[in-house]
């Protein structure tokens, strides 16, 4: 009897390792695919210029509203931030993928052809139609509804640069938004905020310069890019 009950221990300790291990199989196997980006190969991406405005509470909201609902104060935004935040965007893009990257005098000139409707039109719906116009198969689509200068010099400021913007992913087939991120921020000194110290050094330690902080800004969302 003993022998029997010790064998009927050892099966039921093995059916309780057994099932345990499936579990946490399944459950790591699970956890990964929630992790991991969406299979989609880059063939052909353009970069298409930052819209200035916001709408909306989120950041996707902005870019599936009508371009006449963007709304911004003029005082927020530098005149040509926009055209700087898409520069920033298209040098570092064609770093990673080269030819695959659509010259912005090609896109250019095909967005200024395109006929558009600011009151129907969206800038997805927009940027979608440039992609298909342009063969490409990803498009990159950028807001920016802040983009404030210094007040000052490197080393003391009356105000400091203050820079918002979001940038997006989309599948020029679908539509589909497959990728989003944001960067906002205020500089602030060392002082103000001990816990950014290794930025603030790695910025040079200095008051930046909207255009200054805002390619940070894209250099850090870059290392974000899950493609």
């Amino acid at each position: 009897m003993k022998r029997n009950r010790s064998r009927l221990v050892d099966v039921g300790m093995g059916v309780v390792i057994a099932i345990s291990v499936a579990l946490g199989l399944a459950s790591s196997k699970a956890g990964g695919a929630e992790t991991e980006p969406a299979l989609f190969q880059v063939e052909r991406i353009g970069v298409m210029p930052f819209f200035k405005g916001s709408y909306g509470s989120d950041i996707t909201s902005s870019i599936t509203c009508p371009v006449c609902d963007l709304t911004f104060d003029p005082e927020n935004l530098t005149p040509d931030c926009d055209r700087v935040l898409t520069g920033f965007a298209q040098d570092l893009f064609e770093v990673r993928y080269g030819d695959k990257v659509i010259p912005t005098l090609e896109l250019m000139r095909a967005f200024r052809q395109m006929p558009k409707d600011e009151f129907k039109d969206t800038p997805l719906g927009l940027t979608q139609r440039l992609g298909k116009a342009l063969s490409a198969n990803a498009m990159i689509l950028g807001t920016v509804w802040r983009y404030r200068d210094r007040r000052g010099g490197t080393r003391a400021v009356e105000s400091p640069a203050s820079v918002s913007f979001a940038v997006h992913l989309v599948e020029v087939e679908t539509g589909n938004i497959l990728w989003s991120k944001a960067f906002a921020e205020t500089q602030q000194s060392l002082s103000e905020n001990i816990l950014k110290a290794p930025a603030f050094f790695a910025r040079g330690a200095k008051w930046l310069t909207a255009d200054e902080l805002a390619r940070f800004g894209m250099e850090e969302i870059f290392k974000a890019f899950p493609f």
